[in-house]
């Protein structure tokens, strides 16, 4: 039976079987997790001003397009550390659209549509799609996509209404670094810390408020794997259209099921993956 490879491809999400877990914090802000605060939280009160006018303008923004080029370590037996890429054009239309393409550093490409009915992901070199039923907001399918298909997400949090508040209850550690000129514009280098992820972030100086790189690292994984992002192009009044986010599939193109991740228990007791289709 034909499957995507929704466990490996980074379109929505990164490889699991030989590399971190990139989008945890937002994975897990996604779908409503809770997170306990240290008690030795060291806010810097000029940092904060600075991340909040960033989140509260993603979060108040209609619709924006973004185009992002990541990195991440894939950490081998070995202990070594493998960069794998891929490049990201995104397109947010609130409450109900979303249209990522991607393209994988091996050539590898997926489109991720949701439409406010469903949630489709197709790969043309297979001319393979998958689609499962999820009315709603944007926010509703990426937590949807978290919290009951298992997908892991890229920068999830930075495409929800909830980034305000989630980043208010998840950081327990800011600080701010200084004022970045290495950047294609002058930024705010700010430094974070959560229960599991310690993060960087560059936000734009001159102009809306945009994070312009983010840096997270995995300080609980074996090696402490690194999610490298560059965010360009933004652009916060585009014209966007119903057709950006529907789905009409090619001649020929095979509907498959939607695979998803679940934990089972092996007979040791402990748990170990598996896959599933949800229902189309």
């Amino acid at each position: 039976m034909k499957m995507l490879r929704w466990l490996t491809c980074p379109i929505v999400c990164v490889a699991l079987a030989s590399g971190p877990a990139l989008a945890e914090e937002a994975a897990a802000a996604a779908a409503g997790g809770e997170v306990a605060a240290p008690a030795d939280e060291q806010i810097d009160t000029e940092a904060l001003a600075i991340l909040q006018r960033m989140a509260e303008r993603l979060a108040a923004a209609d619709r924006f397009t973004v185009s992002i080029r990541a990195a991440y370590d894939a950490v081998q037996a070995s202990g070594e550390k493998i960069e794998f890429g891929e490049t990201r054009q995104v397109t947010l239309s609130r409450p109900g659209g979303l249209r990522v393409e991607a393209v994988q550093s091996d050539g590898d490409r997926r489109l991720v549509l949701f439409d406010g009915e469903a949630i489709r992901i197709f790969d043309p070199e297979e001319n393979v799609y998958a689609q499962i039923e999820k009315a709603g907001s944007v926010d509703d399918a990426l937590r949807h996509l978290v919290r009951d298909l298992g997908v892991r997400v890229p920068l999830a949090l930075l495409l929800t209404t909830r980034l305000p508040s989630e980043l208010e209850r998840r950081v327990t550690s800011l600080a701010y670094v200084g004022e970045d000129q290495s950047t294609e514009a002058p930024t705010d280098h700010l430094a974070a810390r959560t229960e599991d992820v310690d993060f960087q972030v560059w936000i734009a100086r001159e102009g809306e408020p945009l994070p312009r790189r983010i840096v997270i690292t995995y300080k609980h994984a074996e090696g402490q794997p690194q999610f490298r992002a560059m965010l360009s192009d933004w652009n916060l009044s585009p014209e966007v259209s119903p057709a950006q986010f529907a789905f009409a599939p090619p001649e020929g193109a095979e509907q498959i099921p939607f695979f998803t991740r679940v934990a089972r228990r092996s007979s040791t007791g402990e748990a170990a993956p598996e896959q599933r289709g949800a229902e189309q």
